[in-house]
Parts: C-alpha cells; structure tokens; sequence
C-alpha cells in the first residue's frame, strides 16, 4: 500500500497510509491529511488512488502545489516523489513500484527487440484504452475502450461518448441534457481530449480514463 510521510523542517511530523479513491490535503480539520499552517489552503490538494497508481492534483490552491520543485496541477506520482505544499514536504512512498524499480538492469540484457510497425499501422494513438469504474454497484470493474464509439450512460440514455480519433480519445455529450464533468468540470458541448488519468463524472458515476 503506498503511503505519504509528511515532514517539516526535516522532522516527521505524520504518514499516511492512502486509501482508494480520494484524500483530501489541507488545512480544514475535517480534510484527509491536516497541515496547520497559514500557507496551506482549506483544500489545499487531492489524492486520488486506484489500485497501485496515485495521482495528486491542485484543487485551485492560493500557493500552488508543488512535485520535485515543479508546479503541477495534476501528477502521476512515483515512488519518491517529494510533494510541497506551503512549507511542509510530503514524501510518496510505494513499495510495489520500488521493488520493480530494484530489479537488477542485467535481467532486461535479454530483451527481445521488434520490428518497428509498418507504414500502414494507425500508431498515432494507443489502440485501446479502459475505464475503471469508481463509484456506484460497478465499482472497481473495468470497461475496454477499444472501438471507434463508445456509449456511456444507463440503458437506452446515452448521456456521453468516448471517440477515438487519429490521434486522441475525446469525451463528447450525449443526447441527454446533463453534462458529463472531467476532474470535476462539465466539458464544453464540443468535447474535451483525454488525457491519462482523467477522471469522468457521467449519470452519476466517476470512473477513470486509462490508456493501455
């Protein structure tokens, strides 16, 4: 299970242990993980988490959040990432990812090089994608994304779709008038490409965007 350690000054002060789906970081006391101190928003940053793949994301904080030095406004996180926010650290730890991290370089000497793709192969955008199901009866069920159109919503109410394009996966609305929301904003009526990681909020289900 992978976990933050927050530190100040060098000191630890907490860790963490990150549960699936969101944890909230700020300086409210009814927030996730608590950091007292005046240079932290109320609701400063969120973790989110599915399976063993954690993603911290701004949620329009007045100082900003910031991973190895470099202001984000969302971030896949690695093992040993360091996450500031105001003048406290948060240090990410994922032991899964760090065991495969160690495995010595000699036993990938053995790789097995492939022939690049030929010049008629459609490589300008992963073939297939999936959706993890985060909320609701579903959760925790995973959804290919591997045809042209896929249809989200209940049956018979197409409330968004999923193209795939030349080039990208855009989010599109459906016929009914409710908006699909991606990362917590309603997307504009003409769609919005997706990135990994998304989150999408569709006839009141969050799932995320994964390409494989």
């Amino acid at each position: 299970m992978a976990k933050v350690i927050l530190t100040y000054n060098k000191e630890v002060l907490d860790t963490f242990e990150l549960a699936q789906g969101d944890m909230k970081i700020g300086r409210r006391p009814d927030v996730d993980i608590t950091i007292d101190s005046m240079a932290v928003s109320g609701e400063h940053a969120n973790i989110f988490t599915i399976g063993e793949d954690s993603f911290i994301q701004d949620l329009g904080s007045t100082n900003g959040t910031f991973v190895n030095n470099k202001k984000i406004a969302k971030h896949h996180l690695k093992h040993g990432d360091t996450i500031m926010i105001g003048k406290h650290t948060l240090n990410y730890v994922n032991e899964t990812q760090a065991k495969v991290a160690s495995v010595p370089t000699e036993d990938f000497a053995k790789t097995v090089i492939i022939a690049p793709p030929s010049a008629t192969e459609d490589t300008g955008v992963p073939q297939k994608a999936a959706l993890y199901v985060l909320s609701g009866p579903s959760s925790g069920k995973r959804i290919e994304v591997s045809k042209r159109i896929t249809n989200l919503g209940k049956t018979g109410k197409r409330s968004g779709t999923i193209t795939r394009t030349d080039d990208a996966f855009v989010l599109v609305a459906g016929d009914t008038t409710d908006l699909p929301k991606l990362n917590g904003r309603l997307i504009a009526r003409r769609g919005a490409k997706l990135k990994d990681g998304d989150v999408i909020e569709v006839a009141g289900t969050r799932l995320q965007f994964q390409l494989r």
